[in-house]
C-alpha cells in the first residue's frame, strides 16, 4: 500500500533469542542478518492510479507477505509470522486493529518487523464497535482466542501475548474506547488513525464546548502516555463531519487538556501532507491536510509510521522476511452494516 510515501522502519537491535522449535532452527542473530536494512511502503504509481487504485482503494503489492494465512478467531482474523516473531519464552507482540482491516493489512505486511496482526470489522459507525465490547467478558474472550491461535499456529504451548496495541481507523475508535473502560492496564499502546470524536456539551451543535465525558477512557490513557507510561498515537485530518465533532477538534481538546502546543511543519506540495505535531514521551498527535474522503483514507498507511514507534520501543522479535511471500487472502462475506443517524465515511472495503 502506498498512499503516503517516505516512511521507513529502520532496522534496530533486538534482544534475546528465539525459542527453538522442531520446525524452526534459526536463531535471532541469523534472522536479523537476513532482514533488509530498510522496510518501506511501495509507492502508489501513476499507472496504478490510472487503473483505479487510490487512497480508498489501495493496491496490494505483497499479499500477506511473510505471514501465514488468516486464522479465524472468536471475533476477526489473525495473521501470525511464518517464522520468528516470538521471544524465547513464547511471547508475541500483537496489534489488534478495528475498521478497514484489510486495507490496513496491505500497509502492515510491507513494513512490520515481527508483530502479529488481528483485524476486526463491525460496520460503518462507531456504535457497532462499542456494542461489540459492551460486555465485560468480550475483550478477555478475544484475548483468549488470540492466545489459543498463537499456540496452534506456532506449535508452542507457551505462546502468549507479550505486548498489545489497540489500533483503529475512523469508526473503530468506538471499540478502543470501550475496551479502555475496563482493561486499560492490559493495553500497552493505542493508535487512532483519523478516528476519535468527542461530543458537544449540549444542543445546538458547535455553539457549545466539547466534553471529554464520552471518550474519558481514551483521554486517561493518553494522559498516561504523556507521563511516559503508555504509547498513544492519534492522527487527524481537517475534515468537518458537521453532524458530529471533527477529529481535529478532539485533538485540540486533548492538547488543551494536557497543556501542550503544536509544532508547525511544512507539508510541502503533498495534498495530504503533515502540517503539525505535538509529541512528548509516549504521546503523539499528528495533523495532516485534507478535507475529503481521500484525505480520510490517507491516514490508513500511517500504520507504518506508528509501527516505527511501537516495534523499537517493544524490541519486537524479528520474523523471517526471506520466506516465500503468501498471496493476498481470498474474499469472504462482508460484515453486516448497521446504519446510524450520524454515519461516518464509507470504510475502505
Amino acid at each position: 500500500m502506498a498512499v503516503l510515501i517516505g516512511w521507513t522502519v529502520e532496522s534496530g537491535e533486538r534482544s534475546g533469542t528465539l525459542r527453538r522449535l522442531s520446525s524452526l532452527r534459526l536463531e535471532l542473530p541469523q534472522l536479523l542478518a537476513a532482514q533488509p536494512a530498510r522496510l518501506s511502503l511501495a509507492p502508489l504509481t501513476a499507472e496504478q492510479r490510472a487503473k483505479g487504485y487510490h487512497e480508498c482503494n489501495p493496491a496490494d503489492p505483497v499479499g500477506i507477505g511473510p505471514y501465514k494465512p488468516y486464522r479465524n478467531l472468536c471475533m476477526g482474523r489473525m495473521l501470525v509470522p511464518q517464522k520468528g516473531g516470538q521471544t524465547e519464552d513464547g511471547g508475541y507482540d500483537v496489534v489488534v486493529h478495528f475498521h478497514g482491516y484489510e486495507a490496513t493489512r496491505k500497509t502492515l505486511v510491507q513494513v512490520a518487523r515481527g508483530v502479529v496482526y488481528v483485524g476486526i470489522d463491525k460496520g460503518l459507525n462507531s456504535g457497532p464497535y462499542e456494542r461489540a465490547f459492551a460486555s465485560p467478558e468480550a475483550f478477555p474472550t478475544l484475548l483468549g482466542s488470540i492466545e489459543k491461535g498463537l499456540k496452534a499456529e506456532s506449535g508452542n504451548p507457551d505462546a502468549h501475548v507479550r505486548h498489545l496495541a489497540l489500533t483503529a481507523w475512523s469508526a473503530g475508535y468506538g471499540a478502543v474506547n470501550q475496551i479502555l473502560k475496563r482493561h486499560a492496564d492490559r493495553v500497552d499502546a493505542v493508535v487512532l488513525l483519523d478516528g476519535l470524536h468527542g461530543r458537544w456539551d449540549a444542543q445546538p451543535h458547535r455553539a457549545e464546548p466539547l466534553t471529554t465525558t464520552s471518550i474519558a477512557p481514551t483521554i486517561e490513557f493518553a494522559r498516561r502516555a504523556v507521563r511516559g507510561e503508555k504509547i498513544f498515537i492519534f492522527s487527524h485530518s481537517q475534515i468537518d463531519p458537521v453532524e458530529y465533532t471533527s477529529t481535529s477538534a478532539t485533538a485540540d481538546l486533548l492538547l488543551v487538556e494536557f497543556g501542550l502546543k503544536r509544532e508547525r511543519l511544512d507539508p510541502g506540495n503533498q495534498p495530504f501532507g503533515q502540517d503539525s505535531r505535538a509529541e512528548v514521551r509516549g504521546f503523539h498527535v499528528w495533523s495532516y491536510k485534507g478535507r475529503n474522503e481521500l484525505a480520510h483514507c490517507a491516514h490508513i498507511p500511517l500504520m507504518a509510521k506508528a509501527l516505527n514507534i511501537l516495534e523499537p520501543a517493544w524490541r519486537t522479535p524479528a520474523m523471517d522476511r526471506t520466506v516465500p511471500f503468501a498471496p493476498p487472502p481470498k474474499r469472504w462475506p462482508q460484515p453486516v452494516v448497521v446504519e446510524e443517524p450520524a454515519a461516518e465515511l464509507e470504510p475502505v472495503e
